[in-house]
């Protein structure tokens, strides 16, 4: 380890750690609610939902893009995190299985606060979107999970991932929609191979490496969704407010229940270490349930007439 993780390092984190004791931990809680999984599985969905579809597609891209890159990083390098160095010393608020750098939450919340910035002119949206992506670096060093190192490492992470993909979202996509179909599913399924490739490459194993996992099911479920839309039609989010406010409970019942049954049928079959196959059905679960967030759940609305039907452009 070095001084970033002992001496000035873990006596700064300390610091930060005691800094507004109990009351700050707990005023700074949505931070943590919304960098993590629930996050990622109800925001963006609500977004693609009932707000704006063109803006949900991008953001499900970008974060999801961005988690991977996070998991693969947090994998690569497997450093500590605070009470796993100075269990003594540090509270943790919260209890992580992964690596410490880069900070997930960190790098994630750059991202979605650079996004939303770069949709408006106005000077104050901007900046309280910059004072939320502060405060998030903060609140992970508050709460004991993360370094300082953790938190610059999330910062410049995430800046340099929106830029990359800011400046190749039009060059690229458009060349992949216009690919065929077989090529469509196999770039779908590349980040599920690249993350049980990852599994067995890099340092860390099930179940340090399940954030990578999820993220790499996750972002093929919603790919293999894009590819069923290109083909079927696409899901517009349009319509009277009563029924995009009646899609959130709609969608949140299909997802929420799609996410608790691969959960419950997952662990009543396999074990803690459950090996490749099991490492392999994980990943597929998640799989599953960004397919449900993505296509699954608008499917229903269209059923259910609470959103028009699918378009061609």
């Amino acid at each position: 380890m070095t001084g970033w993780e002992t001496g000035w390092g873990l006596d700064f984190l300390v610091f930060m750690n005691n800094l507004g004791g109990r009351a700050l931990d707990i005023l700074l809680e949505p931070f943590a609610f919304i960098g993590g999984e629930y996050g990622y599985t109800i925001l963006m969905p609500v977004l693609f939902w009932s707000i704006n579809d063109r803006l949900g597609r991008r953001l499900y891209a970008l974060a999801m893009s961005n988690a991977l890159v996070n998991g693969v990083l947090k994998n690569w390098w497997g450093r500590p995190r605070p009470f796993q160095v100075a269990p003594d010393r540090i509270e943790s608020f919260h209890l992580e299985e992964s690596y410490g750098l880069p900070s997930g939450h960190t790098q994630g919340g750059t991202v979605l606060g650079l996004f939303f910035a770069s949709l408006t002119k106005k000077t104050r949206v901007k900046m309280l979107m910059y004072l939320l992506i502060f405060l998030m670096g903060i609140s992970r060093m508050v709460h004991g999970v993360h370094f300082l190192q953790d938190v610059l490492a999330g910062w410049l992470l995430g800046i340099l991932v929106f830029i990359l993909y800011i400046r190749f979202e039009q060059k690229v996509l458009p060349k992949i929609q216009a690919g065929s179909g077989g090529v469509k599913i196999g770039l779908a399924l590349l980040p599920a191979l690249l993350v049980l490739a990852a599994e067995y490459g890099l340092r860390g194993t099930y179940p340090t490496t399940k954030s990578l996992l999820a993220s790499g099911g996750a972002l093929t479920g919603i790919f293999l969704g894009l590819v069923i839309e290109s083909g079927t039609g696409w899901y517009r989010s349009s319509g009277p407010v009563w029924k995009r406010i009646l899609r959130v409970p709609v969608g949140l019942l299909v997802l929420v229940g799609t996410t608790l049954g691969m959960s419950a049928v997952y662990h009543a079959v396999f074990p803690e270490n459950p090996g490749f196959v099991g490492v392999a059905v994980y990943v597929a679960r998640y799989a599953v349930t960004g397919l449900a967030g993505y296509w699954l759940a608008p499917q229903a609305f269209i059923l259910l007439r609470l959103a028009d039907p699918r378009q061609e452009d």
